[in-house]
């Protein structure tokens, strides 16, 4: 992993899942680091790994803008700053999900993405580096059942997509991390090899699904110096399912 050392990163969206894992890579490669999350338990949490916390819902404005300020009052200018936060319900189809739903799930995946893209850049160092976790649903790919939330990603990944732009000047770097099928995250389920997650690890080149250690390598990696050529872009780590049928898929269809 590369070094961190020096580093002051705030995650936005990390007491469990994939945010809390690069939390902990960060604080273990000499990041300092602010994690927030909705629940108050995220202060134990936030101990518990070597990091401070502050509760924050990412999609209120005002929590954003309190939570950036707070972050550069404890930390410092910011160098990293990870968008993390996320959600995700059973849709069914566009037909059957409920407008609620629609409106929580742009709230918080797409307007909570803006809101911190908007106001972060008082608050970063020059040369810092922005990952906006997005999703292959939403990155050429998607599937029946997850309209609102491709939408909200691909939304998020196209802003994202234009705040290294408008940051470049800076040296300020944006890029989003779209993973697919990665386990124990809270949004997909354990790799325990029951029915469920055989057929899922059958989407993938690899025929498995991911672990959360094989995602944290590419927010470190984009974190660190050794990315100041890389802005604006959408990078899966997904197993190869956005690159095409794999042959696990077509040995399941043919009943190996």
């Amino acid at each position: 992993m590369h070094s961190l050392d020096g580093k002051s990163a705030l995650i936005i969206g990390a007491t469990s899942g994939i945010g809390l894992a690069v939390a902990i890579n960060f604080v273990n490669n000499g990041a300092s680091a602010m994690i927030t999350g909705r629940r108050e338990s995220g202060e134990k949490i936030a101990e518990e790994i070597g990091a401070s916390f502050m509760a924050c819902d990412a999609s209120v404005e005002a929590d954003i803008v309190a939570c950036l300020a707070q972050a550069e009052a404890s930390l410092g200018k910011l160098n990293i700053l990870i968008i993390n936060a996320g959600c995700a319900f059973d849709e069914g189809s566009i037909e059957d999900l409920s407008s609620s739903e629609m409106d929580q799930t742009i709230d918080l995946n797409l307007k909570g993405a803006f809101y911190v893209l908007k106001h972060a850049p008082a608050h970063l160092s020059d040369g810092a580096s922005v990952i906006y976790t997005g999703s292959v649903a939403g990155s050429g790919l998607t599937h029946a059942g997850t309209g609102a939330y491709a939408a909200s990603k691909a939304g998020g990944a196209y802003l994202a997509r234009t705040s290294a732009i408008e940051n470049a000047p800076r040296n300020i770097r944006v890029n989003t991390v779209c993973p697919a099928l990665i386990a124990d995250t809270g949004m997909m389920v354990a790799d325990d090899g029951g029915d469920e997650a055989r057929f899922l690890g059958t989407l993938t080149a690899f025929g498995r699904m991911g672990r959360q250690d094989e995602v944290t390598g590419i927010y470190n990696f984009l974190a660190s110096d050794a990315s100041t050529f890389i802005t604006g872009q959408e990078i899966c780590v997904d197993g190869g399912m956005s690159a095409g049928f794999g042959l696990p898929l077509f040995a399941a269809l043919a009943g190996e």
